[in-house]
């Protein structure tokens, strides 16, 4: 890894969305390197579950559904379902230029668990942010919170903005992972 090859010390790490199963995968190897942990609107695996395990059950099949319509078995999310959940305060111009740039994900991503010890084993200090307006999921079983920072030992700290928040909400972002 950047961090190993570079020699890093005292490294904080953010993870966003889906990026928290590669961030608490690395972490477990980098874990004498890391200073601090800061999920913002993330899953924190428990090591054991899919991210698909961790998803309401409709989310599970529009996954299968769309990466099987794909001829390499990734997946997109249809426009409508990002735009209304993922990105909801930014204007229309802004959401089609964003979702343009996304790129697709193997389905593998979402069916493999980690197989990590649970995070809190490494006692590395972190922080659950949670967007204000993320839609992405419903309050409940299935909410990034409470769930999430459970995991983690924490108290959420929202932020202003949708789950794309830092393209909407960029300033207000940047200072709640730097107070972080």
């Amino acid at each position: 890894t950047e961090v190993t090859r570079l020699d890093l010390q005292d490294v904080t790490l953010v993870a966003h969305s889906w990026g928290g199963m590669p961030m608490t995968g690395a972490v477990h190897q980098l874990a004498d390197r890391v200073r601090k942990l800061v999920y913002w609107s993330a899953f924190v695996p428990d090591g054991a579950h899919a991210l698909v395990e961790e998803v309401p059950s409709e989310f599970e099949g529009l996954f299968s559904q769309v990466a099987a319509s794909t001829d390499d078995n990734t997946v997109t999310l249809p426009y409508e379902i990002w735009a209304q959940g993922f990105i909801q305060d930014a204007e229309e111009d802004v959401r089609r230029l964003v979702y343009e740039l996304l790129v697709p994900q193997p389905m593998g991503y979402f069916t493999e668990a980690l197989g990590t010890p649970d995070i809190q084993s490494l006692g590395i200090p972190a922080t659950y942010l949670i967007s204000a307006d993320d839609l992405v999921f419903p309050p409940g079983e299935y909410g990034w919170t409470p769930r999430f920072p459970d995991r983690l030992g924490v108290e959420p700290i929202p932020v202003p903005g949708s789950h794309e928040s830092m393209l909407t909400r960029p300033e207000e972002l940047a200072q709640a992972i730097l107070k972080a």
